[in-house]
């Protein structure tokens, strides 16, 4: 990273640590709502600890550090919200990433990429924010609104990173950024971003640049890392890349798959 990266990307981390630290404050009856849902799911096998996590992996990125992705998963789940944690993808999701990169890239998962997700808010299980909002009681049309805002300001700190890092973006999960679906508010504000005839001012871009084609097509979709989803995807599609007698280059690989889902998922 170049100075100028390191500097840019510790403000966006540090607004993104003070976005946090707000929503808690302007939620202050969420943990009972997880509670709630905890009870309600019968989990027994771990108490709430964090109701919204701020990664604080982020912070251990140091100006000398090379960046080649930035993942994108859905939201903290049991491990992630542990005080004793507070980062992203620490499950067996991310173990499994870490396993597959380590095989097929030879790189670490951790020092290669940085983690953000679609939205902070904890949930056991990411399908479970539907359920949250109905323990939230009278407060369930502020919770909707508030996750909805958090997706959004999710995708912004998606692109913003993308802009400053120049890394590849890497969205893990596309089961639901379609329209009515659960991160539909976080895939239309991605693609707005993507698709807007000029970046935003505060990224310190005059207005009549648009974002290149090829910044676009670092922009990858793929399956979740869960239940080895991503890896069955990728086998997949190299056994393809095999019957069409193509080199089998990883990169490659990923980048035709990730394109494709993304136009398919996405439309551009």
């Amino acid at each position: 990273m170049t100075k100028v990266q390191f500097e840019v990307y510790r403000q966006i981390c540090g607004e993104f640590k003070a976005y946090v630290e707000e929503l808690i404050r302007s939620m202050p009856w969420l943990p009972d709502a997880q509670e709630g849902l905890r009870q309600l799911k019968g989990y027994e096998d771990y108490r709430i600890e964090l109701p919204v996590v701020y990664n604080l992996a982020l912070d251990d990125i140091k100006p000398e550090d090379e960046i080649q992705f930035i993942f994108v998963a859905d939201n903290p789940g049991k491990n992630e919200q542990k005080a004793s944690n507070q980062r992203y993808l620490v499950g067996q999701a991310g173990k499994l990433a870490e396993g597959w990169f380590r095989k097929e890239l030879n790189i670490d998962f951790r020092k290669a990429g940085i983690i953000i997700n679609k939205t902070p808010i904890h949930t056991p299980k990411t399908a479970e924010l539907r359920l949250l909002a109905a323990q939230c009681g009278e407060h369930k049309a502020d919770f909707l609104d508030k996750l909805k805002e958090s997706e959004r300001i999710m995708a912004s700190l998606a692109f913003r990173l993308h802009t400053a890092l120049d890394s590849v973006l890497w969205v893990s999960g596309y089961g639901e950024l379609a329209k009515g679906k659960l991160f539909a508010p976080w895939a239309e504000e991605l693609t707005r971003l993507y698709t807007a005839p000029s970046m935003p001012s505060d990224l310190s871009v005059t207005s009549d640049q648009s974002v290149p084609s090829a910044m676009r097509d670092k922009v990858w979709v793929f399956r979740h890392f869960s239940m080895n989803q991503f890896a069955i995807e990728y086998r997949a599609e190299c056994q393809r890349e095999v019957a069409a007698q193509s080199g089998l280059d990883p990169y490659e690989v990923l980048h035709k798959l990730g394109v494709a889902n993304r136009r398919r998922i996405l439309g551009w």
